[in-house]
C-alpha cells in the first residue's frame, strides 16, 4: 500500500502519465483489464487548461470509475500553476502531478517539464507554492537530471521532501537520453536513498512483472511505474501487480478476452470522444494491440482502412469467428474473477459517470 499524505492506494503499480494515450477512454480500459491503482491524466500545459484550450479539456476530463486518478500539469509560471492545480482539484482529482521529466522540445522550450530540473532551489519554491495551493497531495515526476554532467533529482528529491512533496516517480534516464539505452537503476536507489519520509517510484523500462520485482530489489523504490508497455498490453499493469502480491503472475489473457478489450476502448472512445477520434486512434494503436494476437495481418490492414465504425465492428467480428477454441475455451486471468456487474468488457453502453 501507498501512503499519500491522507491519502492510500493499496496498489503499488502506477500508470504513467503518457502524452497521447493515456486519456479516460484508455485508462478505463486499464481499469477493465484490472488495474486498481494510481493513474495519471496525460500531462496537461497549465495555462492552457484556464484558457479553456479545448484539447487540454478533452484530456482532462475524469471519471469517478477512474479512481484512483491524479491529474499531471507542466509550465513554469506558479501563478497558473497554482491555478490550475485549484482548477484539478475542483473537477475531483485524486492528487496533482508536477511534471518535472519531460524531455520533448515542445514542452522544455516553455521552461517546462525536465528544464524544471536545471533549477532545483528555483523549482522548489514552485512545487511549495503548488503545494499550499490545495487541499489535495502533491507529487512530482522527475528524470535524474540534464545529462550525465547534471544529476539533480537526488538534491530535488530531497528538497522537495522538505516542502510537502508527497510521492517522487523517477525515471532513471536524463533528458539526453531521452528514451535510449537502459534506464538506471543505481540512479534510482540513490534517489530513494535520498529521501527519509516518502514513497520513491520507479519508472522506466517496467515492461513485465520480472522487470518490476528486479527494480524494487535493487532500488528499494516503494512501487513502479509502467508506461510504453501498457499501450501494446493493457493487462500489464494487473500482471505486475498480481507478481508483487502473490509472488505469481496471473495468467495472460486469452485471445478472445483481447480482442473483447479491444472492442472496449474503441466503444469507450467514441462515448468520450467521437467517432472520428476513435477510428484516429485505433488506426495508430492496432498494431501495437496486434503484437499478442498472432498473425493477424490481414485484420490490421482492415482496421488501418477502415472508413466508419461499422467497418470496425465487421472486422472485429471476422477476428472473434476465426479465433481458435483452444484460445477461448476455459475463460482465465483478469476477467474472470469480475461479474458481467463489474466488468464492463462486451458491452457497448458502459455506465461511466463523468466528472467535467
Amino acid at each position: 500500500m501507498l501512503h499519500i499524505g491522507p491519502f492510500h492506494a493499496d496498489c503499488p503499480v502506477l500508470l504513467a502519465p503518457i502524452a497521447g494515450y493515456t486519456d479516460l477512454a484508455f485508462r478505463l480500459t486499464c481499469r477493465a483489464a484490472g488495474h486498481t491503482g494510481l493513474a495519471y491524466t496525460e500531462l496537461l500545459h497549465s495555462r492552457g487548461i484556464l484558457e479553456g484550450n479545448r484539447d487540454s479539456l478533452e484530456i482532462a476530463r475524469i471519471s469517478t470509475d477512474d479512481t484512483p486518478c491524479g491529474v499531471q500539469l507542466y509550465g513554469n509560471d506558479a501563478d497558473w500553476f497554482c491555478k490550475a492545480a485549484q482548477w484539478a482539484e475542483g473537477i475531483g482529482a485524486a492528487l496533482i502531478d508536477i511534471n518535472m521529466g519531460c524531455p520533448v522540445d515542445k514542452v522544455t522550450k516553455t521552461n517546462g517539464g525536465s528544464m524544471l530540473l536545471c533549477d532545483p532551489d528555483r523549482t522548489t519554491r514552485l512545487a511549495e507554492r503548488i503545494v499550499n495551493s490545495v487541499r489535495i497531495p502533491v507529487t512530482a515526476k522527475l528524470r535524474l537530471g540534464w545529462s550525465e554532467c547534471a544529476i539533480t533529482a537526488p538534491r530535488l528529491a530531497r528538497q522537495l521532501e522538505e516542502v510537502g512533496i508527497k510521492i517522487i516517480t523517477i525515471h532513471g534516464r536524463t533528458t539526453a537520453q531521452r528514451f535510449k539505452g537502459a534506464a538506471s537503476l543505481d540512479g534510482i536507489a540513490e534517489v530513494v536513498a535520498a529521501v527519509a519520509r516518502i514513497p520513491v517510484i520507479g519508472n522506466g523500462d517496467v515492461d513485465s512483472p520480472e522487470a518490476a520485482v528486479r527494480m524494487i530489489a535493487h532500488t528499494r523504490c516503494a512501487g513502479v511505474m509502467v508506461a510504453r508497455a501498457a499501450i501494446s498490453r493493457p493487462w500489464v499493469l494487473h500482471a505486475v501487480h498480481g507478481r508483487l502480491l502473490t509472488g505469481r503472475t496471473p495468467p495472460e489473457p486469452t485471445v478472445l478476452e483481447k480482442i473483447r478489450l479491444i472492442r472496449l476502448h474503441f466503444d469507450l472512445m467514441r462515448r468520450f470522444r467521437s467517432d472520428r477520434m476513435a477510428m484516429i486512434v485505433m488506426r495508430g494503436r492496432i498494431a501495437a494491440y496486434g503484437t499478442s494476437l498472432g498473425h493477424v495481418k490481414p485484420f490490421k490492414e482492415r482496421i488501418r482502412l477502415m472508413h466508419s465504425p461499422a467497418d470496425f465492428e465487421a472486422a472485429m467480428d471476422d477476428l472473434e469467428r476465426g479465433v481458435e477454441p483452444a484460445w477461448t475455451s476455459v475463460p482465465h486471468g483478469v476477467f474472470a474473477s469480475r461479474t458481467s456487474e463489474q466488468h464492463p468488457i462486451g458491452t457497448t453502453e458502459p455506465d461511466f459517470a463523468i466528472c467535467t
